[in-house]
């Protein structure tokens, strides 16, 4: 089975990610309502789990908001830990120095940080231990790739090979819910903003990742990419009835879901209309997060070569040509309350 790998390091992807950032924003009046009751450990502490931090550029405004809220209705001596986790391979080291330098959300006194490198969809805190869970445009990520699709991008595929990935995508979920069911303290809520499908299983990213498929084959034929090299990118955009299916729950209460269609935000911030701007940052919002599981499978030595050659020269291209290519993002937004007793 293939792993997703980690999102582009060095500080890409905290570059290129601004449209993941606008969209979680979206759920910030949630995380703001859930820190105002986050109710503490046994020992008194207050714990944020930021579930799938990345580089950490895009925790710091929603651990800043809790932070806030949190600081507002508690003791000023009580202790804050916020705690990020991700992929074993994750850059943490760019984690580490972008929490550094913000001085807006971790200066204070009894504000703690740490980081965990575990995946999510397995148990990685302590039971009882979290006050408050976060997790923002990551569980679209399969915890593997179930088998092969004929193409990369999940849409991809015969029936029954999409019929595999999505038992997958329920089994991850299940997973994925169980883990935090024992890591939240009875009470405490779980904010989860990430990308969604529509009733047809469409995440509107079709349209580039076809684009995308195309420029790689191009690549093959020209003989600059081995033709067996490209793997299928571990990830699954869930419809609502997915997200909502395992709920009654034995651990969680869905007290809110919301889908919200968001349009094109890498577009919107490309306020002077350049299609040749916006073909660049889309080629690069699309290099940081699905290159690096798109080909784990090149030996490293011509890794940057291919990449910079498929996405930074033939994808922009391609973008930049073909007005039709672009962006529907979907949200899910969801504020689940872990059961007050177990």
């Amino acid at each position: 089975m293939t792993h997703p790998e980690t999102m582009a390091g060095g500080g890409q992807y905290n570059e290129h990610s601004t449209a993941q950032l606008s969209a979680a924003a979206r759920a910030f009046p949630l995380l703001r309502e859930a820190a105002a009751v986050a109710p503490p450990t046994s020992g008194g502490l207050l714990t944020i789990a930021d579930y799938g931090c990345s580089e950490g550029r895009n925790s710091l405004a929603p651990m800043r908001a809790a932070i806030e809220v949190m600081r507002r209705v508690n003791s000023a001596d009580t202790p804050i830990s916020v705690v990020h986790t991700d992929l074993p391979q994750n850059d943490f080291s760019s984690l580490f120095a972008t929490v550094a330098a913000d001085p807006g959300t971790y200066t204070g006194s009894n504000i703690y940080t740490s980081a965990v490198g575990e995946s999510f969809y397995q148990h990685i805190l302590p039971p009882h231990s979290v006050s408050l869970g976060w997790s923002s445009i990551a569980l679209h990520w399969l915890s593997a790739a179930p088998g092969p699709l004929d193409g990369i991008w999940y849409t991809d595929g015969s029936q029954s090979q999409r019929d595999r990935w999505a038992q997958q995508a329920a089994d991850d979920w299940a997973r994925f819910l169980d883990a935090r069911g024992r890591e939240l303290v009875p009470g405490a809520r779980l904010i989860i903003v990430v990308g969604s499908a529509d009733p047809a299983g469409n995440s509107g990213a079709e349209s580039v990742m076809t684009t995308l498929r195309l420029v790689a084959g191009d690549m093959v034929e020209a003989g600059r990419l081995p033709a067996t090299s490209l793997t299928p990118i571990p990830a699954w955009y869930r419809t609502a009835a997915e997200w909502q299916a395992p709920f009654p729950h034995a651990d969680f209460t869905l007290d809110h879901f919301d889908e919200v269609v968001l349009g094109d935000p890498i577009a919107e911030q490309n306020v002077d209309g350049d299609r040749a701007q916006y073909a660049r940052d889309v080629a690069e919002a699309i290099r940081v997060s699905f290159g690096p599981s798109l080909l784990a499978a090149i030996p490293s030595e011509d890794r940057a070569a291919i990449e910079h050659e498929l996405f930074t020269e033939r994808l922009t291209a391609a973008i930049g040509e073909d007005t039709a290519v672009g962006f529907e993002w979907r949200l899910a937004i969801m504020s689940l309350s872990r059961s007050a007793a177990d």
